[in-house]
């Protein structure tokens, strides 16, 4: 089934089945394994987001299918997939070398697709990311929903992404640009709108409940989380997402 963007959520580190890694304390603060295979909650809402304004979106959690399974090979289902645009999510910084090899192996089998990264730590090492030429878009912010709504429209249409707020891109020449961080939305009321139910039936859609699946064991024991506020109300220090460092 053809799809618009697939959002694709890597491990830490692509090829930790192959080599010995030491892993820091903050890896046992977490549900899931120290690959950090927990896909970000805001995959669900961009999926149920874009939804509504016409794309067909899919999410592959691959580091949950490569933890499952050790003969899956995530190369190989990368260049099964097929998408005019991959959005691949850097959002705690232990992702840096996973994220950036799938964006690699996606620029390797589909190199007239379009790679976009978002996510905290995306949005503070943009100019970094962007020296990597297999990306081609980043998205700063949190909630950005509808900006990813406009560069989708913008990619579309063939059209130039310049008025898209938050955007970092290349133009034809290569430079790289980086539009106003504008969009900061007060009301958060239209976003994560029936979100979990979206990723229900795209598991029947696409019939492909293995990379849906947030973490490893979650079939043994299936939790969700339900959301009070927005972000985190603490403060730890180990924790780059804490209230301080969220405003």
């Amino acid at each position: 089934m053809s799809t618009d963007l697939l959002l694709l959520h890597a491990p830490s580190v692509y090829d930790f089945r192959q080599k010995t890694i030491l892993y820091g304390p903050v890896s046992e603060q977490i549900p899931s394994s120290p690959i950090f295979e927990m896909y970000p909650i805001g995959f669900t809402s961009i999926a149920e987001y874009l939804g509504r304004a016409g794309y067909q979106v899919r999410i592959v959690n691959l580091a949950v299918r490569m933890l499952n399974d050790v003969n899956f090979n995530a190369e190989q289902m990368i260049k099964r997939l097929k998408s005019p645009v991959f959005g691949i999510d850097l959002h705690w910084m232990l992702h840096c070398h996973g994220s950036i090899e799938v964006a690699r192996l996606v620029k390797k089998h589909h190199p007239d697709s379009k790679v976009i990264f978002g996510g905290f730590s995306s949005s503070y090492f943009y100019r970094e990311l962007m020296q990597y030429p297999e990306i081609d878009y980043v998205m700063r912010g949190d909630s950005t929903e509808e900006p990813l709504r406009q560069l989708m429209d913008s990619i579309k249409n063939g059209q130039s992404p310049e008025n898209v707020p938050n955007l970092v891109w290349r133009d034809s020449r290569g430079a790289v640009r980086e539009n106003p961080f504008s969009h900061v939305p007060a009301d958060l009321n239209n976003l994560m709108v029936g979100h979990y139910g979206n990723v229900l039936r795209s598991v029947i859609k696409y019939r492909d409940l293995a990379s849906y699946i947030p973490f490893k064991g979650w079939a043994d024991y299936p939790i969700t989380a339900a959301f009070t506020c927005r972000g985190c109300t603490e403060n730890c220090v180990i924790c780059g997402g804490s209230a301080p460092a969220f405003r």
